[in-house]
């Protein structure tokens, strides 16, 4: 039967949309994780936002960051040690799926040049200009600028406009993403799905099992996470609708972001022994 292993974004998802609070979801994601059950976080945030998110749950575990550019993996799992890696400070390695954020900033202020359009990316700011656009604190406001092979904007446009934008980044072997609050700008190449499939064939190399992943998420950014898990599920927006999503075998929970995501951990660890 395998193994199960929990891919789960973040915001709306895991933590609360309009709180950041991770405090509904904590106590059971930490219980799965005694039980042996791997979970990794999939989510646009940074690496540093990812790891001060387990800081207070209280867990370490690997995350896909910045929608899969990049991957990282703690210390204490011994998946993907052929693939080069930098060392990060604080512990653990991380794992280069996409260009530089230094690159992909030149490109957004090619485009918005070239568009006539104010994209408000994160770098254009202060701290306490974006803690206010954001609502984190100035030091979450930190961590979330703190990026490695992205860069996260924060203009209102249209959804006909945002096509637009997205498509000036293609040639440049770029994508613009919607996340549940923002768009972020990433390799073309790089996505949840992709880096999914790397984590698991990992997990699957170290340990000679097979590997069930179970992929939880709540909005558009989510499709190529949800796409590729083997079984995918739908947390309600806070509106307490679902996200258009079309993704075979998607299970719809009815219930808001972390509450969504406990009865859809529920669910999906009856699917298999845990």
């Amino acid at each position: 039967m395998g193994s199960n292993i929990i891919f789960t974004d973040l915001d709306g998802t895991l933590i609360d949309f309009e709180t950041y609070s991770p405090e509904v979801a904590a106590p059971l994601a930490r219980d799965i994780a005694e039980r042996g059950v791997p979970i990794v976080f999939c989510s646009s945030k940074s690496l540093e936002e990812q790891l001060a998110l387990m800081d207070t749950i209280g867990l370490t575990v690997p995350c896909i960051i910045e929608n899969g550019a990049g991957i990282y993996i703690p210390d204490s799992v011994d998946i993907l040690d052929t693939l080069p890696a930098k060392q990060v400070k604080s512990g653990g390695r991380l794992i280069a799926l996409g260009d530089s954020a230094e690159f992909i900033r030149r490109q957004i202020e090619s485009v918005s040049k070239a568009l006539d359009i104010d994209l408000k990316p994160y770098h254009g700011f202060s701290d306490s200009e974006l803690s206010k656009i954001t609502g984190l604190d100035e030091g979450g406001t930190r961590r979330a600028r703190n990026r490695d092979f992205s860069e996260t904007l924060t203009a209102s446009l249209d959804a006909e406009t945002w096509s637009n934008v997205n498509a000036a980044f293609q040639p440049m072997g770029l994508h613009c993403l919607s996340g549940g609050r923002f768009h972020t700008v990433t390799s073309i190449d790089c996505n949840k799905g992709r880096a999914l499939k790397i984590v698991v064939d990992g997990f699957e190399s170290s340990t000679g099992d097979r590997w069930h992943s179970i992929g939880i998420g709540d909005s558009a950014n989510d499709f190529d996470m949800l796409d590729s898990a083997d079984y995918p599920y739908l947390v309600q927006t806070p509106r307490g609708d679902w996200n258009e999503m079309g993704v075979d075998n998607l299970k719809r929970i009815s219930a808001i972001g972390p509450e969504g995501w406990a009865l859809a951990v529920q669910d999906a660890l009856g699917l298999a022994t845990v």
